[in-house]
């Protein structure tokens, strides 16, 4: 029994049982419960053979357990680093980013007040936010939402829209071309896309719009060298690459005083000392109605329209000319009247010479005038005076000249909507030889008419004195209206 007795005692010194799974931390154990063996790869797997082979399978899913376990542990580790920069950027972000955004601006010229700053991944977007020119008194203007796409913490892409721009004075015009000069390469470096542009000119604050373009969107536009009224560059452009200071509105609605005179493309470009406009095309050369507006010294604006068809000038007015064959052109310089105030533009008269050339159209005369009258074309050339309302223009020295007759006085054109009528007395004097000759011809063919009008040129002297009042609308000029009178001041020659 006592041997029983001493059988029946613990051991002193048990030997542990391993846990189940493994001790915590303790690489060397499966997940299973089974011991993975020593370090030596030999296998303590009940169902192990313990042969090599097993041992290096073993041995290999060990390690994919591990690397495993190693990219979940640094998927954790970077999302706790995620998770706290998103939660320094809720918390530090919009003030910091407000600052990055006013100073990027600022770097290209523009002084920006963001407004709301809505943050997104890659992108901020902007609301409400306002903005003016560095060194540009006179022009500012607002941007109802803009996203700028971000390449790292820089600005990639901009895309904005419903772009309000004011500009108020000639102040405007006066500081755009220097700042060009000085900020443009870097702000046009920068892709930019618009939508819902609107431009619009004041003579001062609080007063109305003298000239707006509406609801257009902007591009830039390459300019060749020398083309239009580019500014000087610090460096040469590629080849193709937008330059500064030109792009086009696209299909913008014009509005002169309030109302809308044309919906077309208005190309711009901006040069060391003017800005030049071009109605009705995507480039300022190549358009059919291009203006030129000089600030300095004084405000002046130089308006030249090419010879184009008078279909397509209806059409840019929007004005329907039916179907006239007649090709127009000319020119207009325009300058602050004398004694005019230079911050009152929208009420300023206006004054400076025109030139028009209509090919395809003559006045309506008798066919005794025929020889007078002869060829297509008719040119006209007067002194003109817009009133300080943009509702009237007087016209003074005017010369009309058709074939050999030439007439001198004076008329007015009055605005009537996109139209206008047009009112002119004219005089002048005929040789009775030449007027006489004229009708000989028209009723004699041949030798016949030939003799008649070598014997009038030599047998008749003096003048006839005529006079003409011409009326008519600007959009159907081929309907004028001409009545003519005549002073017969003729004598024979003895």
């Amino acid at each position: 029994m006592p041997s029983s007795r001493s059988s029946s005692r613990p051991s002193p010194d048990p030997a542990p049982e391993a846990p189940r799974g493994g001790a915590p931390g303790d690489g060397s154990l499966r997940s299973d419960g089974g011991s993975s063996g020593s370090r030596d790869g030999s296998s303590g797997d009940s169902g192990d053979s313990g042969d090599g082979s097993s041992s290096g399978g073993d041995g290999g899913a060990r390690r994919g357990k591990r690397r495993r376990r190693r990219a979940v542990i640094a998927a954790l580790v970077l999302l706790a680093v995620l998770g706290a920069a998103v939660a320094a950027l809720v918390v530090l972000g919009p003030p910091a980013i407000r600052r990055r955004i006013i100073a990027e601006a600022r770097a290209r010229g523009v002084a920006l007040e963001p407004g709301v700053v809505d943050l997104g991944l890659g992108a901020v977007r902007l609301r409400d936010a306002r903005f003016s020119l560095l060194g540009v008194r006179g022009l500012s203007g607002t941007v109802a939402r803009a996203t700028i796409e971000l390449r790292g913490l820089s600005p990639a892409r901009i895309a904005a829209d419903g772009v309000d721009i004011t500009l108020v004075g000639t102040d405007a015009l006066e500081g755009l071309p220097a700042w060009v000069a000085q900020h443009g390469p870097r702000a046009e470096a920068l892709p930019l896309t618009t939508s819902r542009v609107r431009l619009g000119l004041r003579d001062r604050d609080g007063g109305p719009e003298v000239l707006a373009l509406a609801d257009g969107s902007l591009q830039r536009r390459a300019v060749a060298s020398g083309q239009g009224a580019a500014a000087p560059q610090p460096a040469a452009p590629q080849p193709g690459a937008p330059q500064p200071g030109a792009g086009v509105l696209k299909q913008a609605r014009v509005l002169v005083a309030g109302k809308e005179i044309a919906r077309t493309d208005v190309a711009w470009s901006i040069g060391a000392t003017s800005i030049s406009l071009g109605f009705g095309g995507e480039d300022v050369a190549a358009a059919p109605l291009r203006a030129e507006l000089r600030p300095r010294p004084s405000p002046s604006a130089s308006i030249a329209l090419a010879p184009v068809p008078l279909t397509a000038v209806g059409a840019l007015l929007g004005v329907d000319v039916g179907a006239a064959k007649m090709i127009v052109s000319g020119t207009l310089d325009l300058r602050l009247a004398e004694g005019a105030d230079r911050t009152a533009l929208s009420q300023a008269p206006l004054e400076g010479p025109i030139a028009l050339t209509v090919k395809g159209f003559t006045l309506p005369h008798p066919k005794e005038l025929d020889g007078l009258l002869f060829g297509d074309t008719t040119t006209l050339k007067a002194d003109a005076r817009v009133s300080g309302d943009r509702q009237r223009v007087a016209l003074g020295d005017v010369e009309v000249a058709a074939g050999a007759l030439k007439l001198t006085g004076t008329g007015t054109i009055q605005r009537d909507g996109a139209d206008a009528s047009i009112g002119m007395d004219l005089s002048g004097s005929i040789p009775c030889s030449l007027l006489a000759g004229s009708a000989a011809m028209s009723h004699l063919t041949g030798a016949v008419g030939l003799l008649a009008r070598d014997l009038m040129s030599r047998t008749l002297a003096g003048s006839v004195a005529v006079r003409a009042r011409v009326d008519a609308r600007a959009s159907r000029l081929t309907a004028a209206r001409v009545t003519p009178s005549a002073i017969l001041r003729c004598k024979l020659r003895l």
